[in-house]
């Protein structure tokens, strides 16, 4: 039985809210010496791709810089926490501060995606290079959250003198097998042959979604309510599989990839169950995930408030995978495969209908 489980979700009550409003100056500033210590402390002084000494990192973006700017309105965009609503953090980013990281030195950001970010080549399917350097980004942007986090609970600890060990253990899992997925990443940039990724779904749309998003994606259950992921499995051998997920509003279109390491039988049955769908469960599917899955999403700033006002989207925005219970012996796992139920896809809005295009 799973009744004495309960998953966190993110947010904020009203009334921590009000209190928050009254202290806002102290808050902010606190939080703001916090993570800049957490950051300094992550830091780096090599590129991590090159291992060239470096002092200034590039500010590189998790999704293309001309994704952004499509739906960005006056250079701003709304992002998760538009729904999650934590009073410390902003409604809204500069295109500047979107999904950005610093773990690269100019010269490596500027040689290592330049097949994957020239929109003109979204003219096609894309290539198995412009799949590598997509996961490569994203283990990139993975493996410098992770190291953030680190810092962060280690700073915790020492501000409150208690140990985070489980959850350390967990983000060092985390980054071991993100360094692995870069690894894998940078091979295939480097061979000749585009065998090394699988791609699930490609579907080309002749309108502009308000949405962007780019980054790897763990998922929990197939749609039969298989468990494709145990996220909640430490043992060194246990590895997490990743599928990567891309929406990328363009031009005149919108471009939507989902792609896994080539010969990963973990996703096989989600990907059998996947491709009967109808295009427009498809695009329902992907759009749920992401909304249940990840803080990165991007949205146009001129969307209508009366989806990003809807309930049931603010709720499934708002749960994570982190358990609660009072039962050391209890497995969340049952818990987690009822949150992330794919079957739930037709309860909040969907992004990527051509009914919520940009006009």
């Amino acid at each position: 039985m799973f009744n004495d489980i309960t998953m966190l979700n993110l947010g904020f009550p009203e009334n921590d809210h009000e209190l928050f409003e009254q202290n806002k100056i102290y808050h902010n500033k606190q939080l703001g010496e916090f993570i800049k210590k957490s950051r300094d402390d992550s830091k780096d002084s090599t590129c991590y791709n090159c291992g060239t000494p470096c002092t200034s990192f590039c500010n590189s973006h998790s999704v293309p810089k001309f994704c952004l700017k499509k739906i960005a309105v006056n250079g701003q965009l709304y992002y998760s926490n538009t729904l999650i609503n934590v009073p410390v953090l902003d409604s809204e980013k500069g295109i500047n501060k979107a999904g950005t990281f610093r773990i690269i030195c100019r010269d490596c950001d500027n040689k290592m995606f330049t097949d994957y970010e020239n929109p003109d080549n979204y003219l096609q399917v894309p290539t198995g290079k412009m799949l590598a350097q997509i996961a490569l980004k994203n283990y990139l942007m993975s493996i410098s959250k992770r190291k953030m986090e680190i810092a962060m609970y280690n700073n915790l600890s020492k501000m409150y003198g208690k140990t985070v060990s489980q959850h350390q253990t967990i983000n060092n899992l985390d980054l071991n097998q993100f360094t692995g997925g870069f690894k894998y990443a940078k091979k295939a940039t480097e061979m000749k042959w585009d065998d090394y990724y699988f791609l699930l779904y490609y579907e080309n749309l002749d309108y502009i979604v308000p949405i962007a998003f780019q980054n790897n994606i763990a998922l929990i259950t197939d749609f039969e309510g298989k468990i494709i992921n145990n996220v909640y499995d430490t043992t060194s051998n246990y590895q997490i599989k990743y599928i990567h997920i891309c929406i990328f509003p363009l031009e005149k279109h919108s471009v939507i990839i989902m792609f896994i390491d080539n010969g990963e039988k973990r996703y096989s049955s989600f990907y059998k169950q996947f491709k009967k769908l109808s295009v427009d469960d498809k695009l329902k599917t992907i759009n749920y995930i992401l909304f249940s899955y990840s803080e990165d999403i991007f949205f146009h700033k001129g969307i209508d408030n009366v989806l990003l006002n809807n309930t049931k989207l603010r709720e499934v925005a708002q749960q994570t995978s982190v358990a609660l219970t009072s039962n050391p012996f209890t497995n969340p796992i049952k818990s987690a495969a009822n949150a992330f139920d794919l079957n739930k896809r037709n309860t909040i809005p969907n992004f990527l209908d051509e009914a919520n295009k940009i006009k």
